[in-house]
């Protein structure tokens, strides 16, 4: 009966230690995320929850020659840090882009 509940006591073990090695990214999720700018410059936080993320920014360049741009990406930064973009130009849109960690 020892054996026995030796056995079951084991097998519960590391059935727990599986689900916790296999748990969906979704409990990794950032949270607390938010975006915004002043002037041509874009921000982006997040404060909560494990991974990165990072602030992109769509516009027209300064240089008429190089016309629009799309996707510039500031830093990759982790919870609780800014990431900053200076476009070169007019700030049409921005967004926050997130990584899962």
């Amino acid at each position: 009966m020892r054996k026995q509940a030796a056995a079951v006591s084991a097998a519960a073990l590391l059935t727990a230690s599986l689900l916790v090695g296999l748990a969906s990214p979704a409990h990794a999720a950032l949270t607390g995320c938010t975006a915004w700018h002043s002037g041509n410059t874009a921000y982006s936080q997040c404060t909560g929850g494990t991974g990165t993320q990072a602030v992109v920014a769509n516009g027209l360049h300064v240089n008429p020659q190089v016309g629009s741009l799309y996707g510039l990406s500031g830093p990759e930064v982790g919870v609780g840090e800014v990431s900053m973009l200076h476009f070169p130009g007019t700030l049409w849109d921005y967004y926050y882009s997130l990584r899962s960690g």
